[in-house]
């Protein structure tokens, strides 16, 4: 892979793709929905001044949680093993339909992120806290997914891993800068578009290349239990992958304001509740696109010889080798797009946790708004980018940051519930103390289900909601005294 073609058609497709996006986001930034007020400056650049369609919702959620290792990694896992991955998304859509319930109608309408709805029943340390646990959990997991999405750049282009970051930092600062969420959400709608063409032009493609034809090797890979998702002889692991799908997915697009952010931003509660409830069978048809496409790898290195590589960089290596001028490109762009909309996504949600919930910024000079905006995206730009750089020469990172969901969504799930689902039950004051105690003892209860009882990951969340939980009714009906925001 040192030596990859690169062609004009190549670069021609990756320039009009980049081109697109940036005149989508200064159209966003060009249309105001609001008044010219510094209020409505706020919720036009982290709500979109609730313009969004619910269309525009949609594909934003699927955008933001599709991510390079979307692209990349479940293939892999396909080509490795079968269509199990498939069962989280399962228990994803009961989650959802909570969400719907539960969620949506006690944030919507109530605030700039979800935090500050949640530290109506606190204080505002508390609400600095739980915004910083967050903060610094996101910051850790997208790095991660950055580093991810820059190796196929790395690769196609010659260039440095840091180079490749560098670059794909810069050009996702810039458009996020111009139009706020709306080019945000709108600039998603493009990206989702083009890494499922390039996921379809994958199931043309490899069948081309192996001279055969799709139905022939879907069904090889399907005879051989590559497309399994269920095992009737033991059931256990697909009720696991069910049951954990559900929590979880409460936790990553419940409470996580980088999700949060594309139902508050909605014209209206319905329309977010729609949206959050259809993503999930979008996201379980583009899953079932990208397994598919491990399957069709699996035939394909059944009568050719694998390169000596780890299956998750197999995809990207048959790209650089095997795909055409012109669609090489395409895939790379579609590589791009997963990686610059999760990581929009995620720059624009903690730019509005910093400003309305750690730094509690509460000017009303719109010049003074408009400054601090451009300076904290740009802060959390330059952190991300310093996280992928530091996960491209650590393991540790790496892995810390794939699971560092997973051990601390529990407790910011917890937290919610005892401030917003059942206070009058928990009576927990959401002060500095209940976060940093509920995170302390669902990581602990997370580290007891991994190390002590090695039960399956999917538990993580509920042994974290649940420990948490404990504590906050314990400390609200022992010790607090119960003094609220007003």
């Amino acid at each position: 892979m040192e030596n990859i073609e690169i062609t004009a058609i190549d670069y021609l497709v990756l320039a009009i793709y980049l081109t697109g996006i940036f005149i989508l986001a200064f159209k966003s930034g060009k249309k105001p929905t609001g008044q010219g007020t510094s209020t409505n400056l706020i919720e036009e650049q982290y709500l979109a001044n609730k313009s969004l369609t619910f269309t525009e919702s949609l594909c934003s959620i699927i955008a933001t949680e599709v991510s390079a290792l979307t692209f990349l990694g479940i293939p892999a896992f396909a080509y490795g093993s079968n269509f199990s991955f498939i069962q989280i998304y399962i228990g994803a859509l009961f989650g959802r339909i909570l969400i719907a319930i539960l969620v949506i109608p006690n944030v919507y309408n109530k605030g700039i992120t979800i935090y500050s709805v949640m530290a109506k029943r606190g204080n505002k340390n508390g609400q600095r806290a739980v915004a910083s646990f967050y903060f610094l959990n996101k910051l850790l997991a997208v790095g991660v997914r950055l580093f991810s999405g820059s190796i196929l750049v790395a690769q196609f282009f010659n260039l440095s891993i840091y180079t490749a970051v560098t670059i794909i930092c810069i050009i996702t600062f810039f458009y996020t800068l111009i139009g706020g969420l709306k080019a945000v959400v709108r600039t998603d709608m493009v990206q989702m578009a083009l890494f499922i063409i390039g996921g379809l032009v994958a199931h043309y493609l490899i069948p081309e290349v192996a001279h055969s034809n799709w139905s022939e090797m879907i069904s090889l890979a399907f005879d051989n239990g590559k497309m399994d998702f269920f095992d009737f002889s033991n059931p256990w692991p697909f009720i696991t992958g069910v049951i954990g799908g559900i929590l979880f997915d409460m936790a990553t697009h419940g409470v996580d304001q980088d999700f949060v952010q594309r139902l508050t931003a909605n014209k209206s509660m319905k329309g977010a509740q729609r949206a959050i409830i259809l993503s999930t069978f979008v996201s379980i048809a583009v899953a079932i696109l990208f397994l598919s496409i491990g399957a069709l790898l699996w035939s394909y290195y059944q009568t050719n010889t694998p390169p000596d590589i780890a299956n998750d960089k197999l995809f990207a290596y048959f790209i650089t080798e095997y795909f055409p001028a012109g669609l090489k490109g395409l895939m790379v762009a579609g590589v791009l797009a997963a990686t610059m909309s999760t990581l929009d996504s995620t720059i624009n949600a903690l730019s509005s946790c910093f400003y309305n919930d750690i730094a509690h910024h509460e000017s009303s000079d719109k010049k003074e708004i408009s400054f601090m905006y451009k300076r904290d995206t740009l802060v959390i730009t330059i952190l991300l980018l310093i996280v992928a750089l530091i996960a491209s020469n650590s393991d540790g990172l790496l892995i810390l940051g794939l699971k560092v969901t997973s051990w601390t969504a529990g407790s910011l799930l917890a937290l919610f519930f005892a401030s917003i689902i059942w206070p009058n039950y928990s009576k927990a004051t959401i002060d500095a103390k209940a976060v940093i105690g509920s995170y302390a003892l669902g990581a602990l209860a997370v580290y007891l289900n991994n190390n002590i009882l090695q039960w399956p990951w999917q538990w993580n969340v509920y042994w974290g909601f649940g420990v948490a939980t404990i504590f906050l009714i314990l400390k609200g009906n022992l010790f607090d005294k119960n003094v609220f925001i007003k």
